[in-house]
């Protein structure tokens, strides 16, 4: 049986749309659990729903715990023998399940990925069905990790994919930490020998003006933390990763370094600002990105598994410095 563990807060207006691709699955031996972290909205009656529906479905309602908690909560009270994850406001498509539990079994696989499509509103619910691109690879977990920090054809979502239950046994996400997918994915992909990458579309992911990668905020600044401390794991563990762990970090700098100047255009005018203040901690942190880049930038100019897109922007960091940077994210990001 596999576990589908859907977080829900405040989801009401796609929450449905979720549980329904859930139902029509071709695979039918799953059940669906309804974590309600909380919510002030309408997606308590609609979990609850579901679950008067069916006994498939399971509705479990905490205080608010943030995503992490919701997800660990799925976790400890999954009865299938695989896990996979929904998000409330995405959905599956109708063959995800049956895809990923083939190549599970077939191969004797812990870990099977499926590809994410992105879609709005107006997306054409057939357009995922008909790829019919049914290629596959298989990946030892150090090749699987190595393409996931390097961010080739291998993501660090826990969604799209399907984990056997025995992986999650003595790992779980970070409480309160934003990015907690790429704080434990890549050590869970690590308790494994065999990793299946498909062609196959298995999983929606929905665009939306409140979706994260929408928005921005200083939380998304965990990403620094989060990669610091993939680093010192994998130079402690896996010294083979270290540099694609290195050149990860650096992603995570740039990026952070550039959605700070779209975000604070005069950021260099509020040196005096009070040390509480927003702007002074925006300043801290793109110091913090800016001095890291400065210490990682060579080695990965120098390698050759490291994406054009990051060293061009180290070669601009050393033609004209920071400012050309920050210069380059506000016309990038300007609203």
């Amino acid at each position: 049986m596999v576990s589908v563990i859907v977080p829900v807060y405040n989801a009401e207006e796609y929450l449905q749309e979720a549980i329904d691709s859930v139902f029509m699955q071709t695979y039918h031996d799953w059940e669906l659990i309804l974590v309600d972290d909380g919510s002030a909205d309408g997606s308590s009656c609609i979990c609850k729903e579901a679950a008067e529906k069916s006994e498939k479905v399971r509705m479990i309602r905490q205080e608010n715990s943030g995503l992490s908690g919701a997800r660990n909560t799925g976790i400890s009270n999954s009865k299938g023998a695989y896990i996979t994850f929904l998000d409330a406001d995405d959905r599956l498509t109708p063959t995800a399940l049956e895809v990923l539990i083939e190549k599970a079994e077939k191969y004797d696989a812990d870990i099977v990925c499926g590809r994410i499509l992105e879609f709005t509103n107006s997306f054409s619910k057939t357009t995922a069905t008909n790829n019919k691109d049914n290629s596959f690879r298989i990946y030892t977990s150090e090749e699987a990790v190595r393409r996931m920090l390097y961010q080739k054809d291998i993501n660090n979502s826990p969604c799209g994919k399907l984990f056997s239950r025995r992986l999650w046994d003595n790992l779980h996400f970070r409480p309160g930490t934003w990015y907690e997918d790429l704080d434990i994915i890549p050590i869970v992909f690590l308790d494994t020998d065999k990793i299946i990458s498909l062609s196959n579309p298995v999983y929606l992911y929905r665009q939306h003006p409140a979706s994260f990668i929408h928005t921005f905020s200083l939380r998304r600044g965990d990403v620094i933390e989060v990669t610091q401390r993939l680093t010192l794991f994998m130079e402690e563990k896996y010294p083979a990763l270290t540099r694609a762990a290195r050149s990860r970090q650096l992603s995570a700098c740039f990026n952070i370094l550039t959605l700070i100047a779209a975000n604070y255009p005069s950021l260099s005018d509020e040196k005096n600002a009070g040390k509480e203040s927003e702007e002074f901690k925006a300043m801290l942190l793109a110091d913090t990105c800016w001095n890291k880049i400065k210490e990682l930038r060579g080695e990965a100019l120098r390698n050759p598994s490291v994406r054009l897109k990051n060293k061009l922007a180290i070669l601009l960091s050393y033609i004209g410095g920071r400012k050309i940077i920050e210069s380059f994210a506000r016309v990038l990001y300007r609203h």
